[in-house]
This record gives structure tokens, C-alpha cells and sequence, in this order.
């Protein structure tokens, strides 16, 4: 009886162990784009007290450094809304993940109070308490891939637009692909 309690309680301890594992690198990953969120958004900041000074100082070489300040004031623009939606998926995947561990925690309370009042009735919801403990876990890991597909998207318009920067004029219009994205 006492071993195959312990079996039972098995798969819910391998799963939270999954779960921590798992949400250790999602915490990582969601305290890095909190902090390139903030850093994207000084830098907006920045820009903008730049930007209200060069308009009261008129001079050829201000216009020209203004051209690249309301380039990379466009570039911020468009990547803080992408930011905050990667932030975003981070963290519901996250959320997905923590209430997942919660339920693997329950389902051992379960098991432990079906052994401890010898109701064989309870199995049924030890069964059910893991599978929600599995679908939160699912939708973790599935919010975890939009994400994946995202920061692809965010990393590679940077790289892009980087590149169309080099080979254009100051004055840099937008290539049709990256309107599209928009």
C-alpha cells in the first residue's frame, strides 16, 4: 500500500520538477525582455529630449544628426509594442506553467487523502487533477512557441533594418517588406 502510494505520488513530483526546471528558464527570459523594455523605452525618452533641442537649435550638422533621431525614434516606435507583446506571451506561458505546478501539487494531496480514507472513488480525480495539470502545462509550453515565432519576427526586422540602413541615404524610407510587417 505505502509503495504504491509512492508510485502514485511519482508523476506529479516529476512533472513539478519539469515545471521548475522549465519556468527557470521562462523567468530568465522574462526578466531579460523586462529589462530590454525598459532600456528600449529610456532610450525613447532620450531621444525625444534630443529631439525637442535640436528643434530649438537650427544648424546644418543638427538637422543631419536629427534625420538619424527620428530614424531610430521610428525604429523604438515600432519595436515597443512587439516588446511588450513578447513580454506578454513570456508571461503567459509562465502563469501556465506556475498553475500547472499547482495543480501536480493538489493531485498529491488528492492521492495522499484517497490512500489515507481508503476510497478507491477518488481515483477518477486524481486522474483528472493531473490531466488540468498537464493542460496548463500544455498551454504554457505552447505559449512559450508564439513566443519563439515572435522574438524571430522582433530579432530579425532589427537585423534587417540595420542592414537597409547601411546602404541607404540619411533620409531612409522603408523597403516594401518591412511595411508589410508593420
Amino acid at each position: 500500500m505505502v509503495a504504491r502510494t509512492i508510485q502514485l505520488i511519482i508523476a506529479p513530483a516529476v512533472m513539478i520538477t519539469s515545471c521548475c526546471i522549465f519556468g527557470a528558464g521562462l523567468l530568465g527570459h522574462y526578466s531579460a525582455i523586462g529589462e530590454r523594455l525598459r532600456v528600449t523605452v529610456r532610450e525613447r525618452v532620450d531621444l525625444m529630449r534630443e529631439t525637442e533641442a535640436g528643434t530649438r537649435r537650427r544648424s546644418e550638422r543638427v538637422e543631419e544628426s536629427g534625420l538619424i533621431v527620428r530614424e531610430r525614434l521610428e525604429d523604438v516606435d515600432y519595436q515597443i509594442p512587439k516588446l511588450l507583446r513578447h513580454h506578454l506571451l513570456v508571461r503567459t506561458s509562465l502563469a501556465g506553467i506556475l498553475i500547472a505546478m499547482i495543480f501536480y501539487i493538489l493531485d498529491m494531496f488528492v492521492i495522499a487523502f484517497s490512500v489515507i480514507s481508503n476510497r478507491s472513488g477518488l481515483y477518477s480525480a486524481i486522474v483528472v487533477v493531473f490531466l488540468l495539470g498537464v493542460a496548463f502545462q500544455l498551454i504554457g509550453v505552447l505559449y512559450s512557441v508564439f513566443d519563439t515565432v515572435m522574438s524571430h519576427k522582433i530579432y530579425s526586422y532589427e537585423a534587417r533594418h540595420a542592414m537597409a540602413l547601411e546602404k541607404s541615404e540619411p533620409n531612409h524610407h522603408w523597403p516594401e517588406t518591412q511595411r508589410s510587417e508593420r
